[in-house]
């Protein structure tokens, strides 16, 4: 995956493979090891040591502060600074020096900054020093800032605000999920063009799965029995469904149904608030007219009904003189139904089809309005749908009560519009992984960077994904409080991508998803860290990934998996361990067949409670990487 940091430059001065890299004006607290001839001494800069060049002679053994001069002729050069008169004997005494030093007044916020990057051996400017301090303060709690703090040195991100930012968002774990559900309902009754497509991404991310089919599942039960081109069986099942559900009276026949919207239609005058439906009150109040005999004859029935349908004039007087030649004969009653079903399939999906139009949405639910005008019943009704496409999806068919053919349409409906994922099957998640990341942007600077002329149409799908959509939504016209979710997403985002880079010659991978168990919303949290073969291509023998996932009734849970020369070990960290570990009994012996099946041989499953191991660190709440992951030529660490 594409770093966001991928070809900028690292502005802050790290430690690698145990040398120091100094940047001039750094300050540093050290010892004196020994002197050398020219001035040239060896200094022990906590657990580094270096041979540099000093201005000034200095006494072996003592400790003194010091200050990265220009490099000369390769050489690291050091000023010898003035102790003030402090007592450094302990940590908050040569805190208050570094502070002197760098002419910053002793706060509590500098002094716990100053005894922090002492401690850990950070290196130190004034100019890092007064930026993080002011990003520290920002943080509403500070260990999350002083950690991030850290953190960007030692993955030698660039230290920047921005950075910061990012990682404080995926610090503080805010579920991913209600943010975007929270964003989605921000966002439910604009009608821009961003909007729209915003809308439209955080639908194929199964946010807010049961809002979702809340929206939608009546209005799929309604083109389903309206489409044409459907069998006669799942037209059948859909209108079942919809009189199950309080949609449709109970008793009345499909034709019956019909004939009462066109007869309903001549009591309606006046034109709508939109274009969809106000062809389809006036295509009902034709047929209303053919009913009553007005026009008398089928064919300037269907003539008609086909130009006001493509938008044109479609009084009688106009009528061309073939379809005036034609025999005439009364409209049946069969042929009024068919007329009235072509009717509400065309505006339906006219309708549908404005899915990326400012407005779409509305057009669908005054439809569905104007086919039952008891906004009660059709509130009602539309939770009806919800709850037997959960039970559907839960496969409790038990719980249903439907026929064969009412099943069918349950079963097409999620299917074709709220596909699931098959989590028995391994490609099934890979592919479904690979296309979430693409819907959430975290391929966009890539794309921009990779850009080439015949590939303007890719780049063009690319900037309808999430985060492209965020930063539009940001430069618009909206509410702070739509503005303050979009730019939570888009940190979240931002963090991820800053979190998935290469370190050496390992690739590190952190992806958080929304994901919907039933009727359950959670976020799946991926880690992934392995190092690359010569050719460049990830290595299977030898990984690390850490899975971690809210579940309804398991709680947070934890999976550690293993990978050394395809040897693979797995702990499962959740408070339930007992529970789980007698569940699983009865399968790992199959998933020891499976992995070697695949030339991997499982080693052991360990079940551990993070409460009776005083781990309660391992719940990883920021779900960030470990601040030791930087390579250092060893061994992988998360």
């Amino acid at each position: 995956m594409q770093s966001i940091t991928s070809g900028q430059s690292v502005s802050s001065p790290i430690e690698i493979k145990g040398s120091t890299s100094l940047k001039n004006g750094q300050i540093l607290f050290g010892k004196v090891n020994r002197i050398y001839p020219n001035q040239t001494t060896e200094v022990q800069i906590g657990h580094q040591k270096m041979i540099a060049t000093l201005d000034i002679p200095l006494q072996a053994g003592e400790m003194y502060w010091f200050q990265v001069q220009q490099p000369n002729e390769g050489k690291v050069v050091l000023k010898v600074l003035d102790s003030p008169n402090v007592n450094f004997s302990s940590l908050k005494g040569a805190a208050a020096q570094l502070l002197s030093h760098l002419g910053i007044s002793p706060e509590p916020e500098a002094a716990s900054l100053a005894e922090y990057l002492l401690k850990n051996q950070l290196p130190i400017t004034k100019d890092t020093f007064l930026s993080a301090l002011q990003w520290v303060k920002t943080a509403d709690a500070e260990e999350y800032g002083l950690s991030i703090i850290k953190k960007m040195f030692l993955q030698q991100l660039p230290f920047v605000e921005d950075v910061f930012v990012a990682l404080l968002a995926q610090a503080k774990g805010e579920p991913f999920h209600k943010l975007l559900s929270g964003l989605q309902q921000q966002l439910k009754d604009s009608v821009s063009e961003t909007s729209v497509k915003l809308k439209g991404v955080l639908d194929s991310l199964h946010v807010a799965k049961q809002d979702q089919l809340q929206q939608t599942g009546l209005q799929k039960l309604v083109t389903t029995w309206i489409d044409s081109s459907a069998s006669p069986e799942l037209k059948t099942g859909a209108f079942s469904l919809l009189q199950k559900t309080g949609f449709v009276p109970m008793g009345i026949t499909e034709a019956g149904f019909l004939e009462k919207l066109v007869v309903e239609s001549a009591e309606i005058s006046g034109s709508t608030k939109n274009s969809v439906t106000d062809k389809l009150q006036k295509g009902l109040q034709l047929l209303s007219d053919a009913k009553n005999g007005t026009l008398g004859k089928v064919e300037k029935v269907e003539y008609s009904l086909n130009r006001l349908l493509n938008g044109l004039d479609y009084v009688e007087a106009e009528t061309s003189t073939d379809i005036k030649s034609i025999q005439q004969k009364t409209i049946s009653t069969e042929e009024l139904s068919a007329l009235a079903s072509r009717l509400l399939e065309r505006t339906f999906a006219e309708a549908s089809a404005g899915n990326r139009i400012a407005g779409a949405e509305i057009e669908v639910n005054d439809l569905i309005a104007h086919l039952n005008k008891d906004t009660e019943k059709v509130t009602e009704s539309k939770g009806k749908v919800t709850e037997l496409l959960i039970q559907s999806l839960k496969r409790r068919p038990e719980a249903l009560s439907v026929t064969n053919a009412e099943k069918l349409v349950l079963t097409q409906v999620l299917e074709t519009e709220f596909q699931t994922i098959d989590f028995t099957n391994g490609a099934s998640v890979a592919q479904q992984l690979k296309e979430w990341t693409k819907m959430l942007g975290l391929q966009l600077e890539h794309a921009l960077a990779n850009m080439h002329g015949d590939g303007l149409e890719d780049l063009t799908k690319d900037l309808e994904t999430l985060k492209p959509l965020l930063l539009k939504l940001l430069n618009e016209q909206n509410p702070a409080s739509v503005k303050e979710l979009a730019e939570q997403i888009l940190n979240r985002i931002t963090a991820q991508q800053i979190l998935s880079q290469e370190t050496g010659p390992l690739q590190n991978l952190l992806l958080t998803l929304p994901l919907n168990l039933g009727s359950s919303k959670t976020d799946l949290t991926l880690q992934w860290s392995g190092r690359k073969k010569k050719d460049g291509k990830i290595d299977p023998d030898y990984c690390r990934i850490l899975f971690c996932l809210e579940l309804e009734r398991l709680k947070e849970t934890f999976i550690d998996m293993q990978v050394q020369n395809r040897v693979i070990k797995v702990t499962v960290i959740n408070e339930y361990s007992k529970t789980i570990e007698a569940a699983a009994d009865n399968y790992l012996t199959l998933l020891k067949a499976n992995l070697k099946k695949m030339d991997y041989r499982l080693s052991g499953v360990l079940f551990e409670n993070p409460v009776s191991k005083k781990t309660t660190e391992t719940k990883l709440k920021s779900a960030l990487f470990s601040e030791k992951e930087s390579y250092s030529g060893v061994d992988i660490r998360i």
